[in-house]
């Protein structure tokens, strides 16, 4: 097996603590009770990727934390790389937004579904292309997306799609390339839809793959826009709305840091004669990137 990037500790290590709920100061007091202490500033440091565990008695810590975290003994010390001159680490703090943050209503379905920690893939690229049906709603989403792992044995992807209102029936997936379709979790009174694509096999650190999916949905009311929401940079993004017969009066992108939070308008967007408006960005920051039009 290839030895893990420096990396790969302090992402192992920022997604669990994300996934448990538990803040720093709450860690601290799980570890104390454990017989450890172990300093705030020192776990920030970790989970930023700004030092690494080097001492006997860091070692200890990071064990203890794999049990108050859940994870399988191993997950973190298998990933420490060389020590670090000086005791610092390398790279600056990564920029990220907690998954349950820009994905509330996941939490319903991640006891059944349990999706992999965050920040195992860095995404290359995602395209996606929106169908809308005659009367404006959705129809079909298709996505194409470019990730490469950040850690030795990834082995799924996740998808993830939120709609604006319930949904009648269950969307479905028509086609998954390059990977199969595992387990789909679907709460159809809040609309979320969760599913996982299994790679065929095991990505190794800095292997790069690229799935393609579509996910087709049941009948449903007309919508005024369409966004991805990005827990962390992505190099490139691209979305194309294809309106069908009915055209919107005016198309705009926008942006958002997190949900609920103001929305920033963007430049216009044309659907000229093809009926399909096009966003492409680059250097994506960790948030929500859209479009939205009026009918």
């Amino acid at each position: 097996m290839n030895r893990p990037s420096p990396g790969s500790f302090a992402v192992t290590l920022d997604a669990a603590i994300d996934e448990s709920g538990l803040s720093l100061e709450r860690l601290q007091h799980h570890l104390a009770a454990r017989g450890v202490r172990l300093s705030r500033s020192a776990l920030s440091y970790w989970r930023r990727g700004r030092s690494q565990p080097e001492r006997d008695t860091s070692m200890v810590a990071v064990t203890q934390l794999e049990s108050v975290l859940g994870l399988e003994a191993g997950t973190l010390t298998s990933q420490l790389g060389p020590k670090a001159p000086r005791g610092r680490w390398l790279g600056e703090p990564a920029c990220r937004i907690e998954r349950r943050r820009l994905w509330p209503q996941l939490r319903a379905l991640s006891g059944e579904l349990k999706p992999p920690p965050d920040g195992q893939l860095s995404f290359w690229s995602i395209h996606d292309r929106m169908l809308l049906d005659e009367h404006g709603a959705e129809r079909a989403l298709q996505v194409r997306m470019v990730a490469e792992a950040t850690v030795d044995g990834v082995d799924r992807l996740m998808s993830y799609y939120q709609a604006d209102s319930s949904l009648t029936a269950d969307p479905c997936y028509h086609y998954v390339r390059s990977a199969r379709l595992g387990q789909v979790c679907v709460d159809r009174a809040t609309g979320m839809v969760a599913g996982e694509l299994r790679l065929a096999q095991p990505l190794t650190l800095g292997a790069v793959t690229v799935v393609e999916y579509e996910l087709r949905f049941p009948p449903g009311p007309p919508i005024d826009h369409y966004h991805r929401r990005f827990t962390r940079p992505i190099a490139e993004y691209v979305c194309q709305v294809s309106f069908g017969p009915r055209v919107p009066r005016n198309v705009r992108s926008f942006e958002q840091r997190g949900l609920g939070g103001p929305e920033h308008p963007g430049r216009p967007l044309s659907a000229g004669g093809t009926h399909a408006a096009t966003l492409a960005l680059r250097d994506v920051r960790p948030g929500i990137c859209g479009t939205g039009w009026q009918w």
